[in-house]
């Protein structure tokens, strides 16, 4: 239902905020020899390399629940660091990891997902958030995407791994971890934010931002 990309004018979805692109997260051992044999089992320091270069690139933070502020998040130009919540209706949410090139990660995940467009890749969002509501509620109707300029980016990915989608009902009080990912054009990636409002059909969104890296 949703289009690939959505011109900011025209969309009706979606947020949580962020600038810039992600940086590095797997490292892997070096020998301390540079052409170690291969019998003993040991990398190379170029099989090394070629290793750290495929490992997931993921940027995450260590998350403590804290009450978001009131105004927090919600202007666009002053985007939420990761691990900082801002308030998206009657739920606190932070942004505590991403992914954004997880279009290997997407893969794996199950046999049925596709590849994505050429010239495009996934962006997943781990988000955490707590029901600061007097009921209890599923996190389901949180829109989230990625956002860089007039484009808006919403479109999903496929099967993903601890999907917010599967997310059940969660009491006042408690929360939650899930991710969710969106098809992005990769020359977008770069200062690129995310943004997170809380669907309501009967009115207009109240956006929330938040830095991807």
């Amino acid at each position: 239902m949703d289009p690939f990309i959505v011109k900011l004018s025209v969309k009706k979805f979606l947020a949580v905020a962020g600038i810039g692109l992600v940086g590095l997260t797997g490292l892997t051992a070096c020998t301390g020899g540079s052409g170690e044999d291969a019998e003993t089992g040991t990398e190379t320091e170029a099989e090394a390399e070629e290793t750290a270069e495929a490992a997931p690139v993921v940027v995450e933070c260590d998350y403590t629940p804290v009450d978001a502020a009131p105004e927090a998040g919600l202007n666009i130009d002053a985007p939420l660091e990761m691990c900082t919540p801002g308030m998206v209706d009657t739920w606190d949410v932070a942004v505590t990891a991403v992914e954004a090139d997880a279009t290997e990660t997407i893969l794996g995940a199950d046999a049925s997902n596709a590849a994505p467009a050429a010239g495009s890749q996934y962006f997943m969002i781990t988000l955490t958030g707590t029901n600061k509501g007097d009921a209890a509620a599923a996190p389901t109707d949180l829109l989230v995407g990625a956002r860089n300029e007039a484009f808006t980016f919403q479109s999903p990915c496929g099967i993903v791994p601890n999907d917010l989608l599967d997310v059940a009902e969660i009491a006042p009080g408690e929360s939650f971890t899930a991710n969710k990912c969106v098809t992005i054009e990769s020359d977008k990636v770069e200062g690129a934010i995310i943004e997170m409002a809380l669907l309501n059909s009967w009115e207009a969104e109240v956006y929330t931002y938040f830095a991807s890296a």
